[in-house]
Parts: structure tokens; C-alpha cells; sequence
């Protein structure tokens, strides 16, 4: 897998917690970043190396747009607020068709789903998926259904399991773990940075990590 720096990347939740520091640290490592936005006049971040297409995740067309001559899909797509119809899977199929079309590969996913059925949870994971599953029902079935999706496909994905998501400044680094939660949260930055790094590392293809900022 070859993504040089010059190279276009497709991020969706681009305006979001995790989305937007994912944006400027993806710019600072020098690549050039495409976005797909439902409402780009809001997003007040502009630089010579980004492009914001304006489209929803629900229309396969927008997705082709975002995708096209893009080299890898970045995503920390969440629930929108006020939102009832979860919408992570049909934006799933819509961009795992699109990818597979035009032979993009490689995509980084972050998701608060935590029980896959492929990990040995400690006793805290377990709780934490208990919890998410009790009180969004809907969001985590939504969630099964990407993981299948992402699953069932040809892409080289990676399913990155997330904690809390918190804005404070970088610790320098993440712990990563493949059957529970490291830690109870994870800065906004060194998110970004990992997925970023998963741009170039080949570890954890068709894996489904969870991270967690190293602690201080």
C-alpha cells in the first residue's frame, strides 16, 4: 500500500469533534483533503490543499464525488444530533460501493461500536458496550450493520474502536489493544494522528483496534 503525501483523502465528519482536528492534521502532514459537507458555508477552515464538496452521505452520487481520484477515505462519521433514522450504514454502502467502482481501497473508520464478536472483552469493554446498547438501540444496530458491510467488502478498512473523545491537547501518542478498551478517553488530536498513521501502516487491515490516549 503506497499513499504518498501528495495524495488526495476523502474524510467524512469532516465538521465534527474528531472530524475538523482530523482536517488540520491531515493538512499538516501535508496531503491534500477532500470533503463532503451537507452545510459547507459553515465550515470556516479553508487552505490551498482543501476542497469541500457540498452533498449528503444518504445520495451515492455525493459519495462518488467525494471519492473520485481520491487515494483513501478517512471517516469519523457520527450520529448527527437531532437525528432519528441512523444513517451510518446507508452512507457504508454507499461509499463501499462507490470505492469499489473506482478501486479506492483503503479506509479508516472510527465507530463507538465495542462488542464486534471477534474480541475477548475485559469486564469494563463489556460494560461500556452494555450500556451503548441499552440506551442507542437503533445507533448500535446501525452500527452492526456497518461493521458487516465493511466486513463483507473488498476494501482494506480498519474499524477503529473509540472511548470518550475529549478536546484537550496531544499526550503524544495512543495505546492500542485488539480485544478491549485501553483507556477511558482519547484526545481529539491523537485520534487524528492515529488515523492518519493508518494511512502508511498495514498492522491493523481488517482488524477493528481500540485506542486510547497513553497515559500522562
Amino acid at each position: 500500500m503506497t499513499i504518498h503525501t501528495d495524495s488526495i483523502i476523502a474524510i467524512l465528519g469532516g465538521s465534527g469533534k474528531a472530524g475538523r482536528p482530523l482536517v488540520t492534521e491531515t493538512l499538516a502532514a501535508g496531503y491534500r483533503v477532500r470533503l463532503l459537507l451537507r452545510q459547507p458555508q459553515a465550515f470556516n477552515l479553508t487552505h490551498e490543499r482543501l476542497d469541500v464538496i457540498q452533498g449528503d452521505v444518504r445520495d451515492p452520487d455525493s459519495l462518488f464525488s467525494l471519492l473520485q481520484g481520491s487515494t483513501a477515505l478517512l471517516s469519523t462519521l457520527g450520529h448527527t444530533r437531532g437525528e432519528v433514522t441512523p444513517t451510518i450504514a446507508i452512507a457504508t454502502s454507499n461509499y463501499v460501493a462507490a470505492m469499489e467502482q473506482l478501486g479506492v481501497s483503503r479506509c479508516v473508520v472510527v465507530t463507538s461500536l465495542f462488542a464486534t464478536g471477534h474480541e475477548q472483552v475485559d469486564e469494563k469493554t463489556q460494560q461500556a458496550a452494555e450500556y451503548m446498547q441499552q440506551h442507542y438501540p437503533l445507533f448500535m444496530d446501525d452500527r452492526r450493520l456497518e461493521f458487516r458491510l465493511l466486513s463483507e467488502s473488498r476494501l482494506d478498512w480498519t474499524y477503529v474502536r473509540v472511548p470518550l473523545i475529549v478536546q484537550q491537547p496531544a499526550v503524544g501518542g495512543v495505546v492500542v489493544n485488539l480485544n478491549h478498551l485501553p483507556g477511558q478517553q482519547i484526545t481529539a488530536v491523537d485520534l487524528a494522528r492515529f488515523l492518519i498513521s493508518q494511512l502508511t501502516d498495514t498492522r491493523y487491515i481488517r482488524q477493528a483496534p481500540f485506542i486510547a490516549s497513553r497515559p500522562e
